[in-house]
Formats: C-alpha cells, sequence, structure tokens
C-alpha cells in the first residue's frame, strides 16, 4: 500500500494516477432520523422544528447520493455503512479511502476505526471528510444574537462540503491531491482497573475525564510523569497534586481550537505537534492548597516522553473519547493513562 502510494506522488505530470481503489462511504444518522424514530413511539420533543430538520436531513441525503455516484464512477469498489452501523470489520486492510459524509463527528467517530495501534507511522486508509450541510452565509451573521440558532457543522475537519465535492471528490479519489494529506497526531488512552486493562479509541480532538453529573464535584489525582515511570526530582514537567474540579480536558493540536479554546485553552499551537495540552476545569483551590503551584499546574502541556496520570477518586467516572458517542465508565481507584503515544491519522486538510 505505501509503494502505491508513493507511485502515486511520483507519477510523470500527463498520466492518470493510480488513486484509490477501494472506498469506504460512512454516512450519519441525522437528526430528522432519530427524531422520527422517537416520534413512532411517542417519545419526540413537542417543540421540534420538523421542517427544518426536513430540510436539512434532504441537503444530506443529497449530498450522500452525490458522493456515492462520484466514488462508484472512480474506484473499483465502493461500500456505504451508517455511522452508527459502522465496525472494525468495515475498516479492514484493503480499504485505502474513507470518505467521511456528514460534519466533524462523523468524521472523529470514522476516525476511531482507523487503525489505533500505538505506532510512529500510520496505517489504515486515508481520511477524506465532507460536510453534507455547511452553514449558510446568512445563517453565520448574529447567529448567537437570534432566538433560535441556525448554524449548522462547522465542518473544520472537513476537506470538502456539498458546495465543492464535485470537483473535489473525484480528484481525490484519483489521487491528484494528496498533496493535501497531513498526519495528524492522535492520543492513547489506557484504562486501568483492579481487575483489567483497556484501551480506548485513539482520540483525534480530546478526551473529557469528568464525574457523569455536571453539577457533582471530580475528584482525581493528577500527575504528569516520564514514560519509563523512572522519577527525577530535577525534571520540572513532573508533578503530582489532588484534584477537585469539574473534569479534566485532554487535547491534541487538532483539538486545540474547540472545546480546549472554549474552556480558555491555548488554541495558538502548532498542528503539527505531538504534544497534549490539558487544563483542569473549574479548579477548586482549597485554603491548605499552595494555590500559586496548582493554578500553574493547571494547564499545561505533555511531550512526547511524558504522559498523564489520573487516578480516579470519585464512586463514578467517565471517559469521553471526541465528544459523547464513545465513552467508558470509571470506578473509584482506577487510572487513566493519557499519551500521544497513538497511531497518527492521515487525513486530507486544508490546514497549511
Amino acid at each position: 500500500m505505501l509503494a502505491a502510494r508513493a507511485l502515486r506522488r511520483q507519477a510523470p505530470r500527463g498520466t492518470r494516477s493510480i488513486g484509490y481503489k477501494r472506498v469506504l462511504v460512512v454516512v450519519k444518522f441525522t437528526p430528522y432520523e432519530a427524531y422520527t424514530q422517537l416520534k413512532l413511539q411517542g417519545k419526540a420533543p413537542k417543540a421540534l422544528r420538523w421542517e427544518r430538520l426536513k430540510e436539512r436531513h434532504a441537503n444530506h441525503q443529497a449530498c450522500v447520493e452525490q458522493v456515492v455516484s462520484v466514488a462508484k464512477r472512480e474506484a473499483d469498489s465502493v461500500t456505504v455503512v451508517s455511522r452508527d452501523a459502522l465496525s472494525r470489520h468495515h475498516v479492514d486492510d484493503d480499504v485505502d479511502l474513507l470518505i467521511s459524509v456528514g460534519g466533524d463527528g462523523t468524521v472523529l467517530s470514522s476516525a476511531h476505526f482507523v487503525d489505533s495501534q500505538s505506532s510512529d507511522e500510520p496505517r489504515g486508509p486515508v481520511v477524506l471528510g465532507v460536510n453534507s450541510d455547511p452553514t449558510r452565509a446568512h445563517e453565520r451573521l448574529g447567529a448567537c444574537s437570534r432566538t433560535s440558532d441556525e448554524r449548522r457543522s462547522l465542518g473544520a475537519l472537513c476537506f470538502a462540503s456539498a458546495r465543492n465535492l464535485e470537483d473535489v471528490v473525484p480528484r481525490a479519489i484519483r489521487g491528484e491531491l494528496d498533496a493535501a494529506i497531513q498526519k495528524r497526531h492522535r492520543l492513547a488512552v489506557t484504562i486501568r482497573g483492579s481487575l483489567s486493562e483497556t484501551r480506548m479509541p485513539p482520540a483525534l480532538n480530546d478526551i473529557l475525564v469528568a464525574h457523569p453529573s455536571p453539577a457533582a464535584v471530580s475528584r482525581f489525582r493528577l500527575d504528569r510523569l516520564r514514560n519509563d515511570f523512572c522519577p527525577s526530582p530535577d525534571d520540572p514537567d513532573e508533578f503530582s497534586f489532588n484534584v477537585w474540579s469539574s473534569g479534566l480536558w485532554v487535547s491534541t493540536p487538532t483539538g486545540a481550537t474547540g472545546v480546549m479554546a472554549s474552556a480558555g485553552g491555548d488554541m495558538g499551537v502548532d498542528v503539527n505537534s505531538r504534544d497534549l495540552q490539558y487544563l483542569v476545569r473549574e479548579h477548586l483551590v482549597g485554603e491548605n492548597d499552595d494555590v500559586a503551584f496548582v493554578r500553574d499546574k493547571s494547564h499545561g502541556f505533555v511531550d512526547e516522553e511524558h504522559h498523564l496520570k489520573v487516578r480516579w477518586n470519585s464512586q463514578h467516572g467517565r471517559v469521553y473519547i471526541d465528544g459523547h458517542h464513545t465513552a467508558f465508565d470509571l470506578e473509584l481507584g482506577d487510572q487513566v493513562l493519557v499519551s500521544s503515544h497513538a497511531a497518527p491519522l492521515r487525513i486530507f486538510s486544508n490546514v497549511v
């Protein structure tokens, strides 16, 4: 596969690129579809704006049909699967391009099934995100001040959209846009219980470690440690302290402009860096704490030679991976290990 990619990039000008032969199209499940199922059960909310949901569903479906039509025209094999039905066996070794049709959430969910083994080199298919229903220009103006919010998916992880897919997607499948492929680093999460160890899917954006109830206090101990677990008293990057807060964000450089920035983190980071950024949310500093130390260490970065360890000290907890769809419940005493040593992801990107 790597050899084929090299040939594609080195193809002489004027000849047709080898391109991507086996394409997997992952399609989001729209709110209209979800609420329609609830309506049949008599559980749909009364205040739903059905016409608005139906219009956005129609826009999405039209985009899906266009993408599938283009893919079937350009590739040898095309498989279409719903985001909710996607599983590991769909993303096998023969799939060389995964097209995510929806928004950023669909890209993130799809990426969880692209090789999760620890490695410095990315494996698995290249990911191409297509924003199926981008926000219109008139909807962006004063969106937060309106009584109704018309914003749609931001599409920050999407290389194409419903507006330009007829031009972008065929060229991407033919291998003509490979120069736009970036290697994005992801973070690895391992959860150690008293009797088990669970490795979570790699996160492309961020993780949240918190109590399942947003009103409850998250109690945990936060350590930044060397990967070899050999403590060094002269290492300023090592620390350990107890936390009472509303949780802990950890993000990759890709996720630095999302919730991390909204929570007060640093969004001006190099997208090509492997360093992770962490931020303790709403830290409750006690009268017996070293306030200056705790404030200083409540937000920072972790390089590839270190990792974070969270010792969960509450009865209930949860680790959320790239949003709320993928989560793992924590118990008192569980340890959450977070590092930058997940396999990178190759994704078409407009970010330079």
